[in-house]
C-alpha cells in the first residue's frame, strides 16, 4: 500500500487544486497548456466537486494505473531532463461533478527525482 497511499496523495492534491479552480497552480507536463484545461473544463455541464474519500482507493474502477518499467526523460521549457526524472506511473482518474462520478478524466503521470522524491505532472483532461 506504500506506493498506492503516494499515487492518492499526489492525485488528491491535484483534485483539490481543480475543484478550487486554480488551474494556475497545477503542475503540468511541458507540452500542456492550461488554456486547453480551462477550455475543457468550461465545456463540461455542472460543478466540479471533490469526490468522496473512497474513490481515491478504488484503483480497479476509478484510479487507472499504467505502470512504467524504463526511464523516462523529457527536454521542455521547464527542463525537467536536468531532474533526470523516472515514468514511474500514468493515472487515469474520474472527476465528480454535482457530487456524482463524470466521465471527465484526469490524466497524470507520476516521476520520481534522482534522489528518489515523487511528482505528479498533469497531463490532460478530457472526456473519457
Amino acid at each position: 500500500m506504500g506506493n498506492e497511499k503516494k499515487i492518492i496523495e499526489l492525485v488528491q492534491g491535484v483534485v483539490e487544486e481543480l475543484v478550487k479552480s486554480n488551474i494556475e497552480s497545477l503542475p503540468l507536463e511541458d507540452d500542456t497548456e492550461i488554456i486547453d484545461l480551462r477550455e475543457e473544463l468550461d465545456y463540461y455541464p455542472g460543478v466540479m466537486t471533490l469526490p468522496p474519500e473512497e474513490a481515491y482507493y478504488r484503483f480497479d474502477d476509478i484510479i487507472y494505473i499504467y505502470k512504467q518499467t524504463v526511464p523516462h526523460f523529457r527536454l521542455g521549457k521547464n527542463n525537467l531532463k536536468k531532474e533526470f526524472p523516472k515514468l514511474l506511473y500514468m493515472v487515469d482518474f474520474d472527476l465528480y461533478y454535482d457530487n456524482e462520478r463524470s466521465d471527465l478524466t484526469l490524466q497524470c503521470n507520476i516521476y520520481e527525482d534522482k534522489r528518489g522524491k515523487w511528482f505528479i505532472r498533469v497531463s490532460n483532461i478530457h472526456v473519457m
